[in-house]
């Protein structure tokens, strides 16, 4: 544990970052339960064990959450697991995935960068439900946008921006993507240049002062959306779209799951992934206090739809460790 946060304090900027498939297993998961009883006498056993349901946040969340905001938060999982709530604020990402891996708490809302880290940690968080945006995305694809007379298999001598240093945040998704398809890491480190930001970036790109940069659209799927994210951003600035092209796209990076202690009683697990999933139209408002960002709800997922950001991890850490 010591070491996986040690190897990430060289990338301090992975900590702000950011299935039908999964739905049969929790349909499965529900017979299992009313054939074995977890629903009679032993519905109230984990409850009694936990005492209280414990929820880890970051310090940051809390501060733009008020009192009463606070309050109605713990209420709404109070009432649905049936048990008292209370929020373990942790004071960063780091100690909540130290909290996580320590079985400080029992359930968190994190990115995806800060679930692969605690599930390398400890492999012992599990993934149970992922936000869907307002336009159906599922997550981003990282792209490498180049100008259309620019050699996308020789980028030693064209000038290509990153929206941060190599290793800060901003720079995490992209370098780290484009590394797995095999980009040697010295043209990354030692080629690529800092525009200090993804905006810097696209506004050195649109006067002509770097001939690419990296930068993202929203996926929903195996398809790359060629609209939303960077590149509608480079339209409102008035680029012609015949200018430049995507050079390059990452796989599918899931938006940050709702994750769990694996040990939690699986009772738990089921009760708050059928929560999560129907809040969104059930109860809107307390769907918005949620998760005031994203605005599609919930869907069910699994530990394979976060493979990439593990495999993100390992290929910045330098783990041999197969995935």
């Amino acid at each position: 544990m010591v070491d996986v946060l040690q190897s990430l304090g060289n990338h301090r900027g992975f900590w702000i970052m950011l299935s039908s498939r999964v739905l049969s297993k929790t349909i499965f998961l529900g017979f299992i339960l009313a054939f074995t009883g977890l629903s009679g006498p032993a519905h109230a056993d984990w409850r009694k064990e936990l005492g209280r349901f414990r929820i880890g946040v970051a310090a940051p969340r809390i501060t733009e959450m008020n009192p009463t905001e606070i309050g109605r938060l713990k209420s709404i999982y109070a009432a649905a697991l049936d048990m008292p709530v209370e929020l373990v604020v942790l004071p960063d990402i780091p100690a909540l995935i130290d909290a996580q891996a320590t079985e400080r708490i029992d359930y968190t809302i994190e990115t995806s960068a800060a679930y692969a880290a605690a599930y390398t940690a400890c492999e012992c968080v599990e993934p149970l439900v992922a936000p869907i945006g307002a336009d159906r995305s599922l997550g981003i694809r990282s792209i490498l946008l180049l100008r259309t007379n620019v050699d996308g298999k020789d980028l030693k001598s064209a000038r290509i921006a990153l929206p941060a240093d190599a290793a800060k945040a901003a720079a995490f998704i992209p370098v780290s993507t484009y590394m797995l398809s095999g980009t040697n890491a010295d043209l990354v480190h030692d080629t690529f240049t800092n525009a200090g930001s993804l905006e810097k970036a696209e506004k050195l790109f649109t006067s002509g002062k770097i001939d690419g940069f990296f930068g993202w659209v929203p996926a929903s799927g195996e398809e790359l959306q060629r609209h939303g994210g960077t590149l509608a951003r480079l339209t409102e600035q008035g680029l012609d779209r015949n200018s430049y092209r995507i050079a390059w796209e990452s796989s599918l990076l899931r938006y940050g799951p709702h994750a769990v202690r694996a040990n939690l009683a699986p009772e738990a697990k089921l009760i708050l992934r059928q929560f999560l999933v129907s809040l969104s139209t059930r109860d809107p408002d307390a769907y918005d206090l949620i998760d005031p960002v994203h605005g599609g709800g919930f869907v069910a997922v699994g530990s394979n739809d976060y493979r990439l950001p593990l495999k993100m991890l390992s290929a910045i850490i330098g783990q041999g460790k197969e995935l």
